[in-house]
């Protein structure tokens, strides 16, 4: 068999902590507030510009040919013009034929020619920290290696294959292997040498691993080291000294020392040395666990108000860099954010390193998912994947990941939990993992998986803390709350998916989160959209040809791919924050308008009123009842095929009945759309007198239709009027389930900066609870009851019909919306329902007053 169709790894040393060695003599300094790596004398990178040649196959390739091309390192490939971009979320890639992959399966050989003085008595190892999917290692045209696992360190012993002089790496990067089949995260399909490579100089005896722990009681702490190496270590810590013997442990006292918070998060130094070389750590006084079903740090139930986060950057793709990582970091601070789920594999290792030094608790998972199992018949089936975890061919790969997310990073005080992977389900290829975990350290495990598995397995004893992702508030009382077996603290593994204009949900969530110590607290899906920027614009799946891809699914993130905040994000804050309720009240500012006479008539055919003058001003404003949105994402497939066959999606009004009246008229009509009843009803009487028109609005919806998007009125106006001001919840865009972020006050904006520009355009803009709406230098608009409006540069139907943001044309309109009720926000897209308190009411009614 093939190596690409095992889930061996050839000529690789053990996995272990991650640290960088420096000589006696260097200075060490910080980048970004951890050690700069790049100043030990002892750290050589082979990052920059490598050779590179694309074939179709790795079979035959031969390792002496001549390379041409220039690719720099780390990248993506995809990033500089070799493969397809393709995103696709639950399917496989490839036929689902495990372990087996496709004959034609791309593979890069990339070369790097480096310099290299040898030193007599010194050992030199290669480290790979992120190569997607699979690579063969040849140094000096000696094979070396082979290894799998893209978000793992491979670290090779190549002391023998070196020459002084001039040296050469050859490195076959093939873009599927068996690991594909435990690699199928929701994400672009990105290969290549996309982290960083480099050589580590080190004495013959060196230190090869340790581990550290800090345990606490009311006035003293611990501190606990390990030598897990053959050869004796020097530790200073805390003012205090030890030689270590090899096998050996340590353990050091300190009387009340700060502890590591991520409000707070204290570090102290600790510094290990063994012939010649200095390995400076940090260490946190931090004690996470269990105790009667909470979950306790530093004895203390703490809530992890997190977020999922991909490595993505929109331009260099799965390539981050140290910059990249603490922009995250700081971001996620700034919105108050204390946690982070590195979804769905471990991140570069300083990732941690700045989560120890910034203050955010991680959630450390593993680099596993197998969901597409579940889909290989072409239908959603909980057995097929249950079927894939109970099989024990993928044993060793399992434990072989959790091995290498464990290793590296057990020494890092951030880590406060670890997830054995994502969406694979569980079973009898997952024991030999969790059991290696629960031996080798006291944190607690969490993992999701167990919602799809076979019932005898789910309440293992493996698990610490169970996952779930997007239930309902129902779900969590019934499956967990009064389930008297389940004994483990709950987390929200995902929730509150913030795909587009989303997160109308997270308040809720949280009132059920403070309501039980056993319910850890939650990470929203998911940080960051995923699209790649173009001159064009951002592009997501489906963009780039392929022929499988799940289109925007990707674009699901609190910020932007360029990291701007999205309304879900000031939602997140306020709620993270501490606001359960908005707000309600304000005052309506006085205002006389100017008086100007205006001109309303009746275009029966078109079912609208016409504004057609104002103080002599053509305007030419059709106002029409309106029942659409710009579909949101949230407005899923379910919801919008609904609406779409229903008619929604092509619905006008129609006027059956016109009765004029002194200065106006009493209008009865539906919303109706070709081969479809109507899906709604409304009375409309409007009285136009003077400078003042009245439209008095009532609905009710058709029996048959289950739910509108809104009911209310809509026009357009010319562009000189764009510029607003109101009273209701401001100043971002707000719904009734989506307000935390929000106050009732007086605010002033434009169409233009009241406009979201979702990566797929969508609903945007709406301001909920609004009593007084100034459209400057034409009217004020006041009803008998609070309602919703929008000024927008673009129309409900313009933003129904683009698929991206660059797709929108600018006119010379503002768009204006009133609503008497609008459906809520949710996060359906991948999440529960919007709750019915949300829906529009069936019926509805308001008089609205313009003054000009």
């Amino acid at each position: 068999m093939k190596e690409y169709q095992s889930l061996q790894r050839i000529g690789t040393e053990k996995h272990r902590s991650y640290y960088v060695p420096f000589a006696k003599g260097d200075k060490i300094t910080l980048k970004n507030g951890i050690v700069n790596r790049e100043k030990s004398s002892r750290f050589l990178s082979l990052d920059g510009v490598w050779a590179i040649k694309e074939h179709s196959s790795p079979d035959g390739v031969d390792v002496g040919e001549e390379l041409t091309e220039k690719i720099p390192v780390p990248a993506c490939v995809q990033a500089h013009g070799y493969d397809k971009i393709q995103y696709i979320n639950v399917n496989y890639p490839i036929p689902f034929f495990p372990p087996y992959v496709p004959k034609e399966n791309p593979c890069w050989h990339y070369r790097r020619n480096f310099g290299l003085r040898l030193e007599a008595g010194e050992k030199y190892y290669l480290n790979f920290e992120g190569v997607d999917s699979a690579f063969y290692l040849y140094v000096n045209g000696v094979f070396k290696g082979y290894s799998q696992i893209s978000h793992a360190t491979s670290e090779f012993d190549v002391t023998e294959l070196l020459k002084d002089g001039e040296n050469v790496i050859d490195v076959l990067v093939l873009k599927w292997c068996a690991s594909t089949y435990l690699e199928d995260q929701d994400k672009f399909r990105f290969s290549g040498i996309f982290r960083s490579v480099y050589l580590l100089k080190r004495p013959e005896k060196h230190i090869v691993d340790y581990k550290f722990f800090t345990t606490s009681d009311d006035c003293m702490s611990s501190f606990t080291f390990v030598n897990e190496s053959d050869v004796a270590i020097e530790i200073e810590f805390m003012g205090q000294s030890a030689t270590v013997k090899s096998r050996q442990k340590a353990e050091l006292f300190a009387k009340n020392p700060e502890k590591w918070t991520s409000e707070r998060p204290y570090l102290y130094d600790l510094t290990l040395s063994c012939n010649g070389e200095i390995i400076p750590e940090k260490v946190g006084f931090i004690e996470p666990r269990v105790e009667n079903g909470v979950f306790l740090l530093n004895g203390e139930h703490v809530k992890l108000k997190g977020v999922n986060r991909h490595d993505f950057n929109c331009e260099t793709l799965a390539t981050v860099s140290l910059d990249d990582m603490a922009k995250d970091i700081r971001l996620m601070k700034e919105l108050n954010v204390n946690a982070v789920r590195t979804s769905h594999y471990p991140n570069a290792p300083e990732f941690y390193q700045l989560c120890d030094a910034m203050g955010l608790y991680v959630v450390a998972e593993a680099d596993l998912e197998t969901h597409g199992a579940c889909q290989s018949a072409g239908d959603y089936e909980i057995k097929r994947w249950a079927a894939m975890a109970d099989d024990m061919f993928w044993s060793d790969g399992i434990l072989d990941r959790e091995i290498a997310c464990v290793e590296r990073e057990k020494n890092r005080p951030s880590v406060v939990m670890w997830s054995l992977g994502n969406e694979a389900s569980y079973g009898k290829a997952f024991f030999a993992g969790a059991k290696y975990i629960k031996k080798r350290d006291s944190r607690p495990v969490h993992y999701e998986g167990l919602q799809n598995t076979y019932c005898k397995y789910y309440y293992t004893k493996l698990v610490d803390v169970i996952g779930m992702m997007y239930p309902t508030i129902d779900m969590i009382k019934k499956k967990f709350l009064e389930n008297e077996r389940e004994t483990r603290p709950l987390l929200l593994t995902e929730y509150t998916h913030a795909m587009g204009n989303s997160n109308g949900d997270i308040a809720e969530y949280w009132k059920i989160i403070d309501s039980s110590p056993r319910i850890i607290g939650g990470f929203v899906w998911e940080w960051a959209d995923h699209a790649v920027k173009t001159k064009k614009g951002f592009l997501y799946g489906g963009d780039f040809g392929e022929r499988e891809h799940d289109g925007n699914f990707c674009v699901d993130g609190l910020v932007t791919p360029d990291r701007k905040l999205k309304s879900g994000a000031l939602e997140m804050k306020a709620v993270y924050g501490g606001v359960r309720e908005s707000e309600n009240t304000a005052d309506i500012p006085a205002y006389r308008p100017d008086g100007r006479k205006i001109t309303v008539g009746v275009n029966e055919r078109g079912g609208a009123l016409v504004l057609s003058e104002v103080g002599g001003e053509n305007i030419g404003a059709e106002i029409k009842p309106n029942v659409l949105r710009a579909y949101i994402d949230n407005d899923a497939a379910d919801i919008r095929a609904v609406w779409n066959n229903l008619g929604v999606d092509k619905c006008a009004p129609y006027f059956t009945e016109v009765e004029n009246t002194d200065g106006g008229a009493k209008i009865k009509g539906a919303m109706v759309a070709n081969c479809r009843l109507p899906v709604a009803t409304f009375e409309l009487e409007y009285k136009a007198e003077g400078n003042r028109l009245e439209i008095a609005l009532e609905y009710e919806i058709a029996a048959h239709i289950p739910n509108l998007p809104r009911f209310g009125l809509e026009f357009t106006l010319p562009q000189k009027y764009a510029a607003f001001s109101y009273v209701g919840y401001g100043e971002n865009e707000s719904y009734i389930d989506k307000r935390m972020s929000c106050k009732n006050g007086f605010y002033e904006s434009d169409a233009e900066k009241n406009f979201t520009h979702y990566i797929m355009p969508q609903e945007t803009g709406s301001h909920y609870g609004t009593t007084f709406l100034n459209v400057k230098d034409l009217f004020v608009l006041t009803a008998e009851n609070p309602f919703s409006f929008s000024v927008l540069p673009y129309t409900t139907r313009e933003l129904f019909s683009a698929k991206h943001d660059f797709e929108l044309k600018k006119s010379d309109k503002v768009n204006v919306c009133v609503d008497i009720a609008h459906r809520g926000i949710g996060s359906h897209s991948c999440g529960p329902q919007l709750d019915e308190k949300y829906e529009i009411p069936r019926k509805g009614k308001n008089r609205f007053v313009f003054e000009f």
